[in-house]
């Protein structure tokens, strides 16, 4: 009897198809004429389900930090109008299978919907993955414009500020 529970259940932890994000992290930048604006979150969140390619990530808006208290009390009330619009979330399916148990690197496309200050647009975020030992390495970067969010830039601060926004993802899937 034991032997058929060890049987059954086996499998179900060994090929979980479900994997979460652990210790990521979303920086982007922003260079300008007159000055360079970072900022970095831990706070990434995820899923992405393996047998099917679906996936869903969300970053909460407010959890940005600058290095300026002042940029990111800005960033905050000014540009993202983060108490309205608080999550930035991306979501769709992978176009190819991800192999999670062999060991190795992998380009992926990722096409899917990204929302940003509340804006959808549809998008294809190019990732490199890096598996070992069924843990997958994830890094993405890529360009966001702020007028295809409705992010609005005051024309006193046009100078300060970049009209496209260059993001940069990391941070591993594991099976929880």
């Amino acid at each position: 009897m034991r032997f058929l529970v060890i049987l059954f259940v086996f499998p179900l932890c060994v090929f979980s198809q479900k994997m979460f994000v652990d210790n990521a992290q979303v920086s982007f930048f922003s260079s300008a004429p007159l000055e360079d604006i970072s900022a970095l979150s831990n706070q990434l969140d995820g899923v992405v389900d393996i047998a099917t390619g679906d996936f869903f990530f969300r970053i909460p808006i407010n959890t940005f930090v600058f290095p300026s208290s002042l940029m990111q009390k800005h960033f905050n009330e000014k540009y993202m109008e983060s108490e309205k619009y608080s999550m930035s979330f991306f979501k769709g399916s992978f176009v190819e299978p991800v192999a999670i148990l062999d060991d190795g690197f992998m380009n992926i496309s990722a096409p899917g919907v990204l929302n940003i200050h509340g804006v959808d647009q549809d998008v294809i975020i190019d990732t490199n993955l890096s598996m070992k030992n069924g843990t997958i390495l994830f890094y993405s970067e890529f360009n966001v414009p702020l007028k295809d969010y409705k992010i609005k830039i005051p024309k006193i601060v046009r100078m300060n500020i970049a009209d496209t926004i260059l993001v940069k993802v990391s941070g591993a899937l594991v099976v929880k």
